[in-house]
């Protein structure tokens, strides 16, 4: 038996290890981003900030005009008055309890108009924010049919206890109404219970969204619900259902048919 032994180099050729693909060499070039000048990298930098803040500045533009065109819309419809507090005009009636982050004013703007036989004052301020982006909270807000001296009184959900704007003392939520979810806070528990009736309770209850009911509160003369965005058609036709029915049915158990 014939045994052949064929060595690399009896093959014809010579092992020089493994077979690299060729890489390329490196090379520095000038230009390449990695040598750019700190001061060109800021120009640019500097420059895309300018641009992104004109951008918002011209959307900020576009959407105060929008939302004036449809308030004005909203007035020239409703018969509503619209007041602007730069310009001097001021609501007939009504409680401010906040003040413009940038002014001092006691609201920024402000709508009346009448809705199911009852005057309505909206008004919202800015709380703080900067000029194109100014965060606002709004009240709207019915007369309440009680003396203005009337006590304090809110009413409302999933509230423990709250402040007493006379003496800033703590205020335990009161319980045990018609509907065993309503909480209310008031320095006077016996004016309380007569104002949060059944029939009160009930309107709350038919109002309750996002698993919450609103939360109403009764001082100088008016009933009044905070807005936690601007006040839009919408919103204010929904919250001055809900307060003039509130207003109507607290009227009528104050002055009972004879």
């Amino acid at each position: 038996m014939l045994t052949l032994s064929l060595t690399r180099q009896a093959a014809g050729f010579e092992y020089l290890g493994p077979i690299r693909a060729p890489t390329a060499e490196r090379t520095d070039t000038e230009g390449s981003p990695t040598d750019m000048h700190p001061g060109t990298l800021m120009v640019i930098l500097l420059g895309l900030c300018a641009l992104g803040a004109i951008v918002a500045f011209l959307v900020s533009r576009r959407n105060a005009a929008a939302k004036k065109v449809g308030r004005e819309e909203f007035a020239r419809r409703t018969g509503a008055v619209e007041h602007y507090y730069e310009r001097g005009t001021r609501p007939s009636f009504g409680v401010f309890p906040g003040k413009d982050a940038h002014t001092g004013a006691p609201f920024t703007y402000a709508v009346e108009f009448t809705y199911g036989g009852f005057p309505v004052v909206a008004a919202e301020w800015r709380m703080g924010g900067g000029t194109m982006q100014a965060r606002y909270t709004g009240i709207i807000q019915v007369p309440s049919g009680l003396p203005a001296d009337a006590p304090y009184l809110m009413i409302g959900e999933h509230m423990r206890y709250g402040v007493d704007p006379e003496t800033g003392g703590r205020l335990p939520a009161l319980k045990g109404f018609a509907d065993e979810r309503l909480r209310v806070l008031s320095p006077d528990e016996e004016f309380a219970r007569r104002i949060v009736t059944p029939e009160v309770a009930a309107i709350f209850a038919e109002h309750r969204r996002s698993r919450m009911m609103p939360r109403v509160t009764v001082e100088g003369g008016v009933l009044h619900m905070l807005a936690a965005q601007r006040l839009d058609p919408d919103g204010l036709f929904r919250n001055a259902e809900l307060l003039t029915r509130l207003a109507r049915t607290v009227a009528a158990q104050q002055h009972p048919p004879r």
